[in-house]
């Protein structure tokens, strides 16, 4: 699997196989058509597609790790079950 991108100022080309990114550009372009251009489905460049879009979409950001204690943990489990709780009794 492979994703590549290129880009200039104002603009990002976009190229992938990965089911994930490729689901995520057609839902863009569906959204926002003025601004993501499909230029090749999946299905006419051998499993990649090849988009267009604005460059300051481009992102990388690190995972999100979050370090509990066993009291916090205790305490998000209470207010999960308090909100299934309510949601249950809403029904």
């Amino acid at each position: 699997m492979e994703t590549s991108c290129a880009y200039t100022d104002k603009t990002m080309y976009v190229s992938s196989d990965q089911l994930k990114i490729v689901n995520r550009i057609r839902k863009l372009a569906e959204a926002y058509p003025d601004e993501v251009e499909i230029l090749r489905q999946p299905e006419q460049n051998d499993g990649c597609i090849y988009a267009r879009m604005p460059s300051e979409w481009f992102r990388i950001t690190p995972p999100r790790t979050r370090e509990l204690t066993e009291e916090q943990k205790a305490e998000l489990r209470e207010r999960f079950s308090r909100a299934r709780k309510a949601v249950t009794q809403a029904e």
